[in-house]
């Protein structure tokens, strides 16, 4: 089996793949672990309500603060010391979001939280691609490069000799080399320069932990959200994870 990590989402894709997101899959993780029975993610803050009516809670930032009407930001360390039992929670993750467009259902959602079960799930369910998540139009992120080759680097040594690492892979698990402390490449990327500007290091330090999750979010379902019928400029979507 060849292993494949795409450094940006290409499509087609045949069948489920490993998206791999630090933070905005950390997050997800957490509110699954905290009880939630699911977790909608979305690129839209006026998707976002669509999705919420009915109940659901809001979850996200825009420019560090989260839009008018939501419940709460995308703290890892907040996220972690509260309980969303049984809530349909609604999370505004642009760059997520984007990536899933281009997945089929059944794709598992890896960080470095979780990295162990995603392992396992991926060997269990044969699958065989790592896919980083990245808003199109701009570079590979860092963290998730990083994050894809980390998965990778331990999918090839779960599978044994029968895998290969293909190019993509063989790059993403030689930039992992130059950033032993998993946490160092977070710093220096994007969004993590952003949170720590902010003062949120913390978040930082949560999202770089190794497989302290057992749980792995699924992609369940995907809802259209038809722009005729919301009143919306054009279709958006609504990719719901429930814990695989």
């Amino acid at each position: 089996m060849a292993i494949r990590v795409d450094l940006v989402p290409k499509p087609p894709y045949p069948q489920p793949v490993l998206l791999v997101d630090v933070f905005y899959g950390s997050a997800v993780g957490l509110l699954l672990a905290a009880g939630a029975q699911e977790v909608w993610v979305t690129k839209s803050v006026r998707a976002a309500r669509i999705l919420a009516d009915g109940g659901g809670l809001l979850l996200g930032e825009e420019e560090g603060l989260p839009p008018e009407g939501f419940h709460h930001g995308l703290s890892l360390q907040t996220l972690s010391k509260q309980r969303f039992e049984g809530q349909s929670c609604v999370v505004l993750a642009k760059p997520l979001a984007e990536s899933l467009e281009q997945l089929p259902l059944q794709s598992l959602l890896a960080y470095f939280r979780n990295a162990r079960q995603a392992i396992q799930a991926a060997v269990n369910k044969q699958i065989d691609t790592v896919v980083a998540a990245t808003q199109a139009k701009l570079e590979p992120s860092l963290a998730n490069t990083v994050a894809a080759g980390f998965l990778a680097k331990r999918l090839h040594q779960a599978l044994g000799q029968p895998g290969r690492l293909e190019e993509g892979a063989r790059l993403a698990t030689a930039l992992l080399k130059s950033f032993p402390d998993p946490q160092e490449a977070l710093v220096q990327s994007d969004l993590g320069q952003q949170l720590y500007r902010t003062g949120r290091s913390e978040d930082l330090a949560l999202a770089s932990l190794v497989s302290v999750e057992t749980l792995v979010p699924k992609l369940a379902e995907v809802r259209i959200l038809g722009a005729q019928q919301y009143g919306l400029s054009k279709d958006r979507f609504g990719f719901c994870f429930r814990v695989g």
